[in-house]
């Protein structure tokens, strides 16, 4: 029976797992990766790391099993991200993260270049220090040398896949969020993007399909990782569309909730784009766009850990809040790295509103849940102006492991959660894309059939009384950032 190995380069850390042919995962092996902010804002990561974690999870992966039975690799990774290379692809600086918003000042600076809206009609995106043109337009006016130094510029999961083959490719679900670089209707680099970032076009790798086959494992990468020379490697994509993918998340009307470091709510469409207050993406595995509303959600719960719970087990503040009623008046905006989508807001910053000498550890953190979940509700929000109507969400991958969480998602976005133990999430969206990329798996509909399909499934239904609550709380939550936003734009 065939193999097929998903990587997955997530902020914090490098996931990897062997599937069979029919969606069975026989392994899995994960290892941390240091990131750092040095200052508010910015967001890096040492590329070198990631590489030598690859090779630390393969190196655990074949103890259990022999990766020289691996059929076929795909990489995934968390973007946009910015990573200079040199001619021998050694990387120039440290990648700069999908987090850092340093770069507001060019992000205008771009928009005025190309001229109002500009940046929307290229590539479906407004211009936001989020995107990579702003990054890179950073690095031209800080950097230059470092930039003029630069043979390519990859993200995440293109960095791995060089190093494994050899070969250099972007797919679309990354390539738009490389804002105004790629041209999204004629699915190329765009020659007046580049321009007004700074790079040439040359800098960019070719674009390719998620699931096309970028090159072969070559004799280095086979010592460094136990692959087999000339195993096929696929191009891979953003982590977030192999999330959705995986939980079999293709058409419109469904929506998946990746709840990582960052939760992304994602959304198929058939339509040319949604709206900009929304971040537009392209799927993988199909041909579809691909909606996304971005609110930090593990790395917020992470934060509130850290500076109230130091050492506190994670069903310790679960239980601490599940046994308190919900705290009138108290509302939380989670920005605590500014915020994506829909307020484009990168000088926002945290607020917890309504304290009193009642409220406990407890109420705070359930607050807290509710303040991610409500983001996630806002950009629901968005794609429900626009005529789409959700019947289900399916939460995947490590913060929906709580069952506090995935209750508040239902009651706050006011239609069932879905999650699943044994399936789903986005190293089984890499591992599809592999499949797909050698004809083992014949498209992502089958994919999704049989034994591809989660089996333990638990389905949370939003409580009516709790969901007519935070309809409230939403609404005091939109009334408090127009009060507060002026106060944190210093």
């Amino acid at each position: 029976m065939a193999r097929l190995l998903g990587i997955d380069l997530g902020t914090t850390g490098v996931r990897a797992g062997v599937f069979d042919e029919q969606g069975s995962l026989q392994v899995e092996a994960s290892e941390a990766c240091a990131s750092s902010t040095p200052v508010v804002g910015r967001a890096e990561a040492d590329a070198e790391g990631w590489w030598t974690a690859v090779r630390g999870v393969c190196a655990r992966l074949a103890t259990r099993e022999s990766l020289e039975r691996v059929d076929a690799v795909a990489v995934t990774g968390q973007a946009p991200t910015a990573i200079l290379v040199d001619g021998a692809g050694r990387p120039l600086r440290p990648a700069i993260l999908w987090l850092d918003v340093r770069a507001d000042a060019e992000a205008r600076a771009v928009e005025a270049t190309l001229g109002p809206g500009r940046a929307e009609e290229l590539g479906g995106n407004r211009m936001h220090a989020y995107y990579l043109g702003p990054k890179l337009a950073w690095l031209r006016a800080h950097e230059p040398e470092t930039l003029d130094r630069t043979a390519l510029v990859l993200q995440s999961h293109a960095f791995v896949a060089l190093r494994l083959t050899g070969e250099a490719g972007c797919d679309p679900s990354t390539a738009m969020l490389c804002s105004p670089l790629f041209d999204a209707r004629a699915g190329r680099w765009s020659d007046e993007g580049a321009r007004a970032v700074g790079i040439p076009v040359s800098a960019l790798p070719r674009v390719v399909r998620a699931h096309d086959v970028l090159g072969a494992v070559t004799r280095e990468a086979a010592a460094a990782t136990g692959l087999r020379e000339g195993t096929p490697v696929v191009a891979g994509g953003g982590d977030f569309a192999a999330s959705a993918l995986g939980a079999g998340v293709v058409d419109e009307g469904q929506a998946c909730l990746m709840l990582g470091t960052a939760g992304n709510l994602l959304m198929p469409t058939d339509a040319p784009r949604f709206d900009s207050r929304l971040i537009n993406s392209h799927h993988v595995g199909c041909d579809r766009r691909l909606g996304l509303g971005g609110t930090l959600c593990g790395a917020a719960l992470e934060w509130f850990r850290r500076a109230f719970a130091p050492g506190v087990p994670w069903e310790t503040l679960e239980a601490e809040a599940q046994a308190v009623e919900p705290a009138e008046g108290l509302v939380v905006l989670p920005y605590l790295q500014g915020e994506r989508t829909p307020v484009w807001d990168e000088r926002a910053r945290g607020c917890f509103f309504g304290l009193d000498l009642a409220q406990s550890r407890g109420h705070l953190y359930r607050a807290l849940l509710e303040g991610v979940a409500l983001g996630f509700r806002h950009s629901m929000a968005v794609a429900e102006e626009h005529g789409v109507r959700f019947a289900e969400v399916v939460a995947a991958n490590g913060a929906g492991r709580s069952p506090l969480l995935r209750q508040t998602l239902a009651d706050a976005l006011g239609v069932p959660v879905t999650w699943s133990s044994d399936g789903g999430g986005t190293l089984a969206g890499a591992a599809i894309l592999a499949g797909l990329g050698v004809g083992v798996i014949e498209s992502f509909r089958t994919s999704r059939a049989g034994a591809w399909r989660p089996r333990a499934t638990v389905r949370h239904e939003p409580e009516p009384r709790a969901h007519a609550r935070l309809r409230g709380v939403f609404a005091r939550r939109l009334t408090l950032y127009d009060a507060v936003r002026g106060a944190s734009a210093g």
